[in-house]
């Protein structure tokens, strides 16, 4: 990174990262394109989506997913 200075926590020294995810949404300090933002997003989406695979049947599933999953993967793209 640019700045070599190093932030201690009770004598334990803090690590740099290039990206964290914050409130549940990915920053970084370096790169300013969102597109690993939506990517996560939308596979964030589809592990949840998978969870129920079984579970409810495929008219209820389509709602779910309508309603819940596209609505998250799609904010802010």
């Amino acid at each position: 990174m640019e700045n070599d200075t190093s932030i201690y926590v009770n004598n334990t020294q803090i690590g740099n990262v290039e990206s964290y995810i914050y409130l549940g949404q990915r920053d970084s300090i370096r790169d300013k394109n969102q597109d690993k933002e939506i990517q996560r997003r939308i596979t964030a989406g589809w592990i949840a989506f998978a969870k129920h695979r079984g579970n409810i049947g495929k008219c209820l599933k389509r709602q779910v997913f309508n309603s819940c999953v596209f609505p998250a993967m799609t904010y802010g793209a």
